[in-house]
């Protein structure tokens, strides 16, 4: 596993170790496939109690789809851990290939997997693909909002959290939880994407007022 910039202030390292030791309590540590179609970062805020103030603690977090249109999510990353070292862990644990990836805000990290499509806005990421990626890509995409919109609520009904530690195994918890979610997740989804992304590519242009 990668270490944290050499940059990265105190506090910052002890989150990074609280990180490390709750993964490894995890399955977060285990080997991954080799080759992923997609990789989707999202960022999530975790209410955090320092003494008297409340202070929101971020973290990204990265949903994976893999062969036959199977999904997990691949890990939980402090968000000041630089994307090429989360990028250069997940390489550590077997991903060799990423066709596509897509990170919040934008990124580009070809250093570590130079064949990938970057892009924080689907349509730019989708272009290099056929119509059956495309389909899988967006149903992907929906995948991971839901996930996002769903962890964002669960977050937000805890009370705030005593210390670091305490919010980063809760959060580790709720990942578990949503790769128990996502291992019967049904294929009618993927069909879905699929009809509507054909319907798209085979409608009449609009005629330009």
């Amino acid at each position: 596993m990668t270490n944290p910039s050499p940059a990265a202030e105190p506090g910052e390292f002890s989150t990074y170790k609280r990180h490390q030791r709750a993964c490894r309590s995890s399955g977060f540590t285990r080997p991954l496939c080799c080759r992923y179609v997609l990789a989707e970062f999202k960022t999530l805020a975790l209410p955090v109690r320092t003494g008297d103030v409340v202070e929101q603690s971020r973290w990204r977090w990265a949903l994976g789809l893999f062969k036959g249109d199977r999904y997990e999510p691949l890990g939980a990353w402090p968000l000041h851990m630089p994307l090429p070292a989360v990028l250069d862990e997940l390489h550590d644990r077997g991903i060799e290939h990423i066709k596509a990836i897509s990170v919040d805000g934008g990124a580009d990290c070809t250093s570590t997997y130079p064949d990938a499509a970057w892009s924080a806005c689907y349509p730019v990421a989708l272009s290099p693909f056929g119509p059956r990626r495309r389909a899988a890509l967006l149903a992907a995409a929906a995948t991971a909002e839901r996930l996002q919109t769903s962890l964002s609520r669960t977050i937000k009904r805890q009370a705030p959290f005593a210390d670091e530690g305490a919010a980063v195994a809760f959060l580790v918890h709720a990942l578990e939880n949503v790769e128990r979610r996502l291992q019967g997740l049904p294929q009618r989804r993927l069909k879905t994407a699929l009809r509507r992304s054909r319907a798209a590519e085979v409608s009449p242009s609009q005629p330009v007022a």
